[in-house]
């Protein structure tokens, strides 16, 4: 039996020392960038943001507040949004799924009754054509017979 590992919590992220020494170097790159922008923004007068408070166990914090991206753009999605409009998707797609499939049900259920429906009626038609049969040859034996009576008719009178 094997054990699955404890998934993270929601709020913290264990990173490998990897990950975290090119979180560094990204951080010292976005410092400079910061110093270099703070310096040009000093001058406008606008005041520089605060930057985000260390960890305290060599894990990363994951704080609900927005992120400013160096383009000056704000993304304010967190997991929970993200989860939820991942579910919403997959709610949307269920139900579409369950319409479609709803829709050739209905559509085999009206094919279906089509299909009796011509099975009854050619049905009736072959008991028409068969006692339309049936008729017929009444008639050619009553022909016949009709033909023998004339017959005997026209015998009888010549005979008198």
């Amino acid at each position: 039996m094997v054990k699955s590992s404890p998934s993270p919590s929601p709020a913290f992220v264990h990173i490998s020392d990897k990950d975290l020494t090119e979180i560094e170097l990204h951080s010292v790159d976005s410092i400079s960038d910061l110093h270099r922008t703070h310096i040009e923004q000093h001058s406008k007068g606008v005041r520089p943001p605060r930057p985000q408070p260390p960890s305290t166990n060599g894990n990363l914090q994951m704080l609900e507040r927005p992120v400013v991206f160096q383009t000056g753009h704000q993304r304010r999605k967190s997991h929970l949004n993200q989860l939820s409009s991942v579910c919403a998707l997959s709610r949307r797609r269920y139900s579409l799924v369950c319409a479609a499939v709803i829709l050739i049900l209905l559509t085999l259920i009206l094919i279906f009754c089509f299909l009796v429906q011509q099975s009854r009626a050619l049905t009736s038609l072959s008991e028409v054509v068969r006692h339309r049969q049936e008729t017929a040859e009444e008639l050619l034996l009553l022909l016949q017979e009709l033909q023998a009576l004339r017959r005997n008719m026209s015998a009888t009178r010549n005979a008198h």
